[in-house]
């Protein structure tokens, strides 16, 4: 299968699927977690200690090497093992609502939400994350803008709960 790379950082990338995966909610994981919940691409990743950071989601895989210097090992293997999981047709899967929430939210907002915004000379930043509800601040030429409403509703609402269901609503602040 064919991925389309698009790199974020030096030590961060995404591979973009071709076609959604069978994929309900938002996996996260990084150094730290031992849930052994998580699909199995995610702790095969994380086992090879090149991984800091993941986040998959039905149309995207995130990635956080733990060095600038391993991120092209980290590309590497992540498309052995994207090409292996994919070859093996998983199950439709069903992500845990609630965990780690802010960190991926934090993870879309950089990833999908703010080079959108960056093209005008604006960006945004997350305030708070409780009940369902996040409350995030335009920053730059984004605040104030006559379009900022149409652009939380519109751009980062619906993305936001698009990739995270535990998300209800999205307010600036």
């Amino acid at each position: 299968m064919i991925f389309e790379l698009k790199k974020i950082s030096p030590s961060e990338f995404i591979f973009f699927f071709p076609q959604p995966l069978p994929l309900t909610g938002t996996f996260y994981a990084n150094r730290q977690t031992s849930d052994h919940s998580l699909p199995e691409i995610i702790i095969n990743l994380l086992a090879g200690d090149i991984a800091a950071e993941i986040l998959l989601t039905n149309n995207f895989i995130y990635f956080h090497s733990v060095s600038p210097e391993m991120s092209d090992d980290l590309q590497s293997l992540a498309l052995a093992e994207l090409d292996d999981w994919l070859a093996s047709a998983p199950a439709p899967l069903i992500a845990p609502q609630g965990q780690q929430t802010e960190n991926k939210i934090q993870i879309i907002l950089k990833t999908i939400i703010a080079p959108f915004m960056q093209q005008d000379g604006g960006d945004i930043k997350l305030l708070s994350c409780r009940n369902g509800v996040v409350a995030v601040q335009f920053l730059g030429k984004c605040h104030g803008c006559p379009y900022a409403e149409r652009t939380l509703k519109e751009r980062v609402e619906k993305n936001l709960i698009r990739y995270l269901p535990e998300i209800r609503e999205v307010i600036m602040q």
